[in-house]
Parts: structure tokens; C-alpha cells; sequence
């Protein structure tokens, strides 16, 4: 995984500039993988392709950690264990290839959000596989998915998530104590309670409001 200093480093990108890649479908960016994260919206997709209840789909799939520096629930696809490789990934190819993780329909592009215009800069990651006999643009590799659409709720996930992160960095920074009840209750809220029917924004933007309120309270009490 990149970090911030390596990912300021590489070439940017717009959505009308092109890029070389072609996918050979080798199972390598599924393999040696601890770093498969999931938004809400990710878990919502994922679920219901699967038909599972979002639950079953955590604790069949994932893991929650504390985010070292946003202390904001994570989620992230748990590997198996031989070469830490996807559970979704299979001989026969991705089973939720049509839902797949962001992180997973960008590759091999990253993006950066710039929080203060809501704009998206894109960047090519440093790879060893794929060929060379596919050149398209950001916007064209985007369209294959829905990641154009979902640019909106990206944007205002970063947004919600970055408020909620700022208060309780500021409670932990002042008191020590167990964050676990904090943790659970965020990740109800943030990424499990959803009505599978019913439009996921929608829920999404009331669960972060009130996620808010809870972080806000706890700070006012702290």
C-alpha cells in the first residue's frame, strides 16, 4: 500500500487523460491483499448482489479495525490465509466482479479527493502486471462501473467521515479510555443499518447525521 509521500510523487491525472493498460485477468492485484477497504456504500452493493443481510456479509467476509490515525471504524475485506488473497477471487474469476470494491474498480488508477473543492485527481499505481495493448482515458476506465455516479456519495463520505474523525481525535487526544462501545456504535450506524430497499443515500446521509450527533455529544460530555 502507497503512502501519502509516494502517492504526492507519481504523475497526475484527469479524467480526459489517457492511460496504457490492459488486464491480463492474472489474480495478482486479488493476492497478497490486506488493504481491500470498504465504504458503506461498498458493503450495501456487495450484500445485495449476494443476497445476504449485511451482518452475515461482515462476518462472513471482514473485519472492523480502528483506523490508527481517522479513529473512525474500518472495514475491510478479511484474506484468506494462503497468500492473503480475496475470498471473492476464484478460478473462475471475481464473484462479485459486477459490485467489486472501489479500490478494486479503480485499479490499477488511485484517486485523491481534495476535500476543499470536491474534486478528484487520479494517478496510475506502480504495477508489474498487466499489458501494454489497451490505452483509454480516466473517464472511459471509470464508466465500465458506476464509479462516475458514485462520485457524489465518495465525496460525501470523505467529507462526513473527516467530521466525525476530527471530533474524536480531539476526545482521544485529551482522555484515555476504551473506544469499543464507540466503535460498535459507529459501525451500526456508518455501515450496517441500511433497508436494503429503499435508496441508499438517502439512509446514509440520516445515519451520518446522527453519528455526528452521537461523536458530538460524547465530546461535549468528555
Amino acid at each position: 500500500m502507497l503512502n501519502v509521500d509516494e502517492i504526492l510523487s507519481l504523475p497526475k491525472l484527469g479524467k480526459d487523460d489517457s492511460f496504457t493498460f490492459g488486464c491480463n485477468r492474472c489474480g495478482s492485484c486479488c493476492r497478497e491483499r490486506e488493504d481491500i477497504l470498504l465504504t458503506p456504500l461498498d458493503l450495501f452493493k456487495i450484500s445485495k448482489y449476494l443476497d445476504k443481510s449485511i451482518p452475515d456479509t461482515l462476518a462472513d467476509y471482514c473485519e472492523m479495525y480502528e483506523g490508527r490515525d481517522s479513529k473512525i471504524p474500518i472495514v475491510r475485506i478479511r484474506p484468506r490465509e494462503y497468500r492473503r488473497t480475496c475470498p471473492f477471487a476464484k478460478k473462475e474469476g471475481c464473484l462479485i466482479h459486477s459490485v467489486k470494491p472501489a479500490v478494486c474498480a479503480l485499479f490499477p488508477i488511485g484517486r485523491i479527493t481534495n476535500m476543499y473543492t470536491d474534486e478528484f485527481t487520479y494517478f496510475m499505481q506502480p504495477i508489474t502486471c498487466g499489458n501494454k495493448r489497451q490505452t483509454q482515458t480516466i473517464r472511459q476506465w471509470l464508466s465500465e462501473y458506476t464509479m462516475l455516479e458514485e462520485e457524489s456519495f465518495t465525496v460525501l463520505w470523505h467529507q462526513k467521515a473527516g467530521e466525525i474523525s476530527t471530533i474524536l481525535r480531539e476526545v482521544y487526544n485529551k482522555h484515555t479510555f476504551n473506544h469499543d462501545a464507540i466503535n460498535s456504535a459507529l459501525l451500526m450506524i456508518l455501515y450496517i443499518r441500511y433497508d436494503m430497499d429503499v435508496d441508499f443515500v438517502q439512509q446514509f446521509t440520516a445515519n451520518c447525521a446522527e453519528a455526528l450527533q452521537i461523536v458530538e455529544v460524547i465530546a461535549a460530555e468528555a
